[in-house]
């Protein structure tokens, strides 16, 4: 084991999210959540894929990892919503067959380095909420600091700002 003195290698960069690149990720969401995409993507996560969901789903994380690997949008906004590397898992037998099949070594070739990359990513970086799993023989129930559990407090007013309705009210 290392002591503390002693550095190992440097934990793989990320980038760095900032307000720039929310409407890159907003198109990504909105890319995913809308048809012809949103019903394949649904099934990924349900692991409950129909034969005509892999390509479709394939080439959409190659567009996608396209823009992580060439920097215009942050690997960790990415990796951090989304978990490519398990994507890829469910993908990866249909990539490579066809890989093989079309003699395109390259086909989604960036999906599967954005999904070696997303697995580094989390193995670094733990569930966030694991803290809130732990069994009691494992420690501390709380998150570091003894704080333990507080209930969320209401936000203090704004002075200069009108009351707003309910986002979900339906307008008529």
């Amino acid at each position: 084991m290392p002591s503390p003195t002693e550095s190992g290698p440097p934990a793989p960069g990320f980038g760095r999210v900032s307000a720039e690149h929310a409407q890159t990720f907003i198109g990504i969401m909105h890319t995913l959540h809308s048809e012809p995409t949103a019903t394949a993507f649904g099934r990924l996560l349900k692991k409950n894929l129909q034969a005509d969901d892999y390509m479709l789903l394939a080439h959409v994380f190659e567009e996608i990892s396209v823009l992580t690997l060439h920097h215009l949008i942050p690997e960790a906004l990415l990796f951090d919503a989304f978990a490519f590397d398990l994507y890829w898992d469910e993908l990866r037998e249909d990539i490579l067959a066809l890989r093989t099949q079309t003699g395109n070594e390259k086909f989604c070739e960036n999906f599967e380095l954005a999904a070696e990359r997303a697995r580094e990513y989390r193995r670094d970086r733990p569930p966030k909420l694991r803290w809130r799993r732990r069994h009691e023989d494992e420690g501390p129930s709380g998150p570091p600091g003894g704080l333990g559990r507080r209930p969320p407090t209401p936000a203090p007013p704004s002075p200069n700002r009108a009351p707003r309705e309910p986002a979900m009210r339906r307008r008529s």
